[in-house]
């Protein structure tokens, strides 16, 4: 695995893998959520960087130590001892450099490459662009920002209704007739 140095490591370079959650104990611990598929390959990327609110910088993870727990992990960062400021990190996420992460399988994507993509249906309109996706523990949802709309068109990222994703091209093709009326 590569690792990139904390000096060149630009925000457009930084690949979310997890978020950290509420306080776990009065020492500093707190929940962290991987994104990772196991989700204990979060551990295998470094160095972490954290990033306190969005659009933030991403400040280097100097120090950090975790470990399982029930079926998630908790972890202590950056030496911090207390509870509150345990707590004042609630919801930052945490990030590696692209490059200390390989490459995805063929018909695999991650899913901050597809942000910004376009989507149209088999009929050919569009539909809009991927705002976001969203895990719901049965699948993933595409979230698309309508072209000429004020709410998000919600779509599940399976088989049946995500007919084609071409990363690379930023398009999908989707299974999904709209009404925006």
């Amino acid at each position: 695995m590569r690792q990139t140095s904390p000096q060149n490591v630009p925000s457009s370079s930084i690949v979310v893998v997890g978020k950290l959650g509420r306080p776990y104990g009065v020492r500093g611990w707190q929940v962290l959520h991987s994104f990772t598929e196991p989700a204990d390959n979060l551990f295998a990327y470094s160095p972490w960087y954290i990033q306190l609110t969005p659009n933030a910088s991403w400040a280097p993870v100097t120090s950090s130590e975790s470990k399982p727990h029930k079926d998630a992990f908790v972890t202590q960062i950056n030496g911090i001892v207390d509870r509150d400021e345990a707590q004042s990190l609630t919801g930052a996420l945490i990030g590696v450099a692209r490059d200390s992460i390989p490459d995805p399988e063929q018909d695999e994507y991650f899913w901050h490459d597809l942000i910004g993509s376009e989507v149209s249906n088999e009929q050919g309109d569009v539909l809009g662009q991927v705002s976001e996706l969203m895990e719901t523990g049965a699948h993933a949802i595409l979230s698309i920002k309508g072209k000429d709309s004020n709410r998000d068109l919600l779509v599940p990222f399976t088989q049946e209704y995500v007919l084609s994703v071409d990363a690379e091209q930023k398009q999908l093709v989707v299974n999904w007739q709209v009404d925006w009326s």
